[in-house]
C-alpha cells in the first residue's frame, strides 16, 4: 500500500516547491481599484438591506426581525416558529454524534410528505402579522419604579412584565405573516426550524413567485455581498504589503479531498465566472504586462466519466454536447441557473424541487455507468472502509455502513471525494508542476491557482511563449499521468485560456 502511494507523495513534494514559489511571487493588486470595489459593494449592500427591510415590514407587520438570527429567519421565510426546540431536534434527529473517530451530523429520519406536513403543523406555531402599541403600564419606557406604601416612588427600577422591557406590545392580527415558503422534506429541517442557507434557498427559488422570490433572491445576494466584503476585500486590506502585493498561504493538507486551500487571505473559495468584481484588482507587476488564466473545461464531469468509464459521458464530451442546456430543458430554467444543478448528481445530489429531482433521475439514467460506479464505491467503502484512485490516493471511511435507506453512510463524500480528488489534487498539480518547470527560464510566473484554473502574471515580451507553454502543459496532462502513474487517461481534455490587463477583464485567446 505504501508503494502504491509513492507517486502521489512525490507529486505532493514537488507541489510544495511550486506553491512556495507562488507564495513568494505573490499577487499584485491595485489598491485604488480595491477601494472602488469596496465602495460599490457597500453601496449595493446598503440598498439591498433597505429593500429587505421594506419587504420584511410588508410581510411581518411591526414584528422586529433580525436577519442574523436563525429563529427570526425561520419565522420570516417559513411563517412558522418551533414550539419546543428540544422535542423538534429529537423528532428529526438533529445534531451531531461520534461515528468512528469524528463527530458527524446525525442521520435524518425518513418521512413521507403527508407525515412530514402533519409533524410540522403539530410542532410549530403559525406566525401572524402584528401591530405595535405603546405599553400603557410603563408608558413606552420598558421599565418602572414601584410605588412605596406611603405613595412615593421607590428608587428600584424594574423591567415591565407586560412588554418585557421593550416599551411596546405587539398585538397579533388575523393575517399570516412572513413569506409562507413551504418546507419540502426533512432535508429542509434545521435546529432553529428550517434551513435558510444559500443552497437550500437557491433550490427553492426556482418555484417561488412574487415577493417571496424577490426576497429570497435579494437575501442570497445580501449574504454574498457580506462575504465579499468580509472575506475578500477585508482579507486583502489586512494582508497587503507596502508594495501592494498579497502572498496567500497555500495548503495541500487541509481539505479532505486534497484540493488546495489558502488563507491570509483566502483566495480559493471565490465565485466562478467572469462577473466577480474582486478579480479586477489583480494586475500585472510588469509594465505593459498581462494576466493570463487557463481553465479546464468541465474537469470534474470528465473525470467522473473517466473513472466510471461511462460511454455516454465520453460521447457527450467528444461531440461537445451542451450539458447545461439539457439540464435547463428538464428543470425548466435558464441555462445559467441550470449550471448549479448539472453536476450535482456527481456528488450524490437527490433532493430539491420536483423538477430538480426529475433531472437528477434523468442524469442517473443517462449516465448509467456513473450511477453503477457510485454503487460500487459505496459497496467498497462499506466492506473495505476506503475508496481509492488510480493515482493511489485513498479516502478512508472507517464508520461506513449500510443505512435503512439502502445507501452507505457518508454517501455524498464517498461519491464526491474521488472525483474532486483526482481532478484537483492529482490532475491540476501534474499540470502545475510541469508548467512551473517550463516557465523557469522566463520572467513570467505563476501567481495563483484556483481549483481547476491557473493564473500567470505575464511579461509583455514573453506573451506568445507563455500562451503556448500554458496550452501545452494543460493539454499534456495525459502524458504526465502516464509518466507518473502509468495511467492511460483517455478522456479528451478541454481547456480555455483568457488574457487581459487584469484578472476580470479578459478575452478568450484559446480556443479561437
Amino acid at each position: 500500500m505504501t508503494q502504491q502511494l509513492l507517486p502521489t507523495l512525490r507529486l505532493s513534494f514537488e507541489m510544495t516547491d511550486v506553491l512556495a514559489r507562488i507564495e513568494q511571487a505573490g499577487i499584485k493588486i491595485n489598491p485604488d481599484t480595491l477601494q472602488q470595489i469596496k465602495i460599490e459593494y457597500e453601496e449595493e449592500l446598503d440598498n439591498t438591506e433597505k429593500r429587505l427591510d421594506e419587504i420584511t415590514r410588508e410581510v411581518m407587520g411591526d414584528t422586529p426581525v433580525n436577519l442574523n438570527s436563525a429563529d427570526d429567519r425561520t419565522l420570516l421565510f417559513y411563517s412558522r416558529s418551533v414550539a419546543d426546540k428540544a422535542k423538534w431536534s429529537q423528532i428529526f434527529n438533529i445534531g451531531q454524534e461520534v461515528r468512528g473517530a469524528t463527530r458527524k451530523e446525525k442521520l435524518r429520519v425518513r418521512m413521507d410528505k403527508k407525515s412530514f406536513a402533519y409533524t410540522v403543523r403539530k410542532n410549530t406555531t403559525v406566525a401572524m402579522r402584528t401591530k405595535a402599541h405603546r405599553c400603557s403600564d410603563c408608558r413606552g419606557v420598558g421599565r418602572y419604579s414601584p410605588m412605596r406604601k406611603d405613595g412615593s416612588v421607590g428608587k428600584a427600577i424594574r423591567i415591565c412584565k407586560p412588554c418585557r422591557g421593550k416599551g411596546v406590545i405587539y398585538r397579533k392580527s388575523k393575517d399570516v405573516a412572513g413569506l409562507k415558503i413551504v418546507p419540502r422534506s426533512v432535508k429542509d429541517v434545521a435546529a432553529a426550524g428550517f434551513k435558510t442557507d444559500k443552497s437550500t434557498l437557491e433550490d427553492m427559488s426556482i418555484s417561488l413567485k412574487g415577493v417571496a422570490k424577490e426576497f429570497v433572491t435579494l437575501y442570497i445576494r445580501y449574504s454574498a455581498l457580506r462575504t465579499y466584503l468580509n472575506t475578500f476585500v477585508e482579507g486583502m486590506e489586512n494582508n497587503v504589503d507596502a508594495n501592494n502585493f498579497i502572498h496567500p498561504e497555500f495548503m495541500q493538507c487541509v481539505t479532505a479531498t486534497g484540493r488546495l486551500s489558502s488563507r491570509n487571505p483566502n483566495f480559493q473559495n471565490m465565485p466562478r465566472g467572469s462577473t466577480f468584481r474582486i478579480r479586477k484588482v489583480v494586475e500585472s507587476r510588469f509594465e505593459g504586462g498581462s494576466i493570463i488564466e487557463g481553465d479546464y473545461s468541465q474537469l470534474e464531469f470528465r473525470v467522473a466519466g473517466f473513472l466510471a468509464k461511462d460511454d455516454q459521458a465520453y460521447k457527450d464530451v467528444k461531440e461537445g454536447a451542451d450539458v447545461h442546456s439539457y439540464t435547463a430543458s428538464i428543470i425548466g430554467c435558464d441555462r445559467q441557473t441550470a449550471k448549479g444543478h448539472t453536476f450535482k448528481p456527481l456528488y450524490g445530489g437527490t433532493t430539491g424541487t420536483p423538477e430538480q429531482q426529475k433531472y437528477y433521475r434523468a442524469f442517473k439514467e443517462k449516465y448509467s455507468q456513473i450511477t453503477e460506479w457510485h454503487d460500487k464505491l459505496q459497496r467498497h467503502a462499506v466492506t473495505k472502509k476506503h475508496v481509492s484512485l488510480p493515482s493511489g490516493r485513498m479516502y478512508y471511511f472507517p464508520d461506513s455502513k449500510w443505512t435503512r435507506y439502502g445507501t452507505a453512510t457518508n454517501r455524498t463524500a464517498i461519491c464526491n471525494y474521488p472525483v474532486q480528488g483526482f481532478a484537483t489534487a492529482d490532475i491540476l498539480p501534474c499540470c502545475l508542476v510541469r508548467l512551473h518547470k517550463d516557465l523557469e527560464p522566463f520572467r513570467s510566473l505563476i501567481c495563483n491557482t484556483v481549483h481547476d484554473s491557473i493564473v500567470i502574471d505575464c511579461h509583455p515580451d514573453e506573451e506568445a511563449w507563455v500562451l503556448e507553454i500554458l496550452k501545452n502543459s494543460m493539454l499534456g496532462v495525459a502524458d504526465e499521468l502516464q509518466s507518473r502513474y502509468r495511467l492511460k487517461y483517455d478522456m479528451p481534455v478541454g481547456i480555455e485560456i483568457k488574457k487581459g490587463k487584469n484578472w476580470l477583464d479578459t478575452d478568450v485567446v484559446y480556443p479561437i
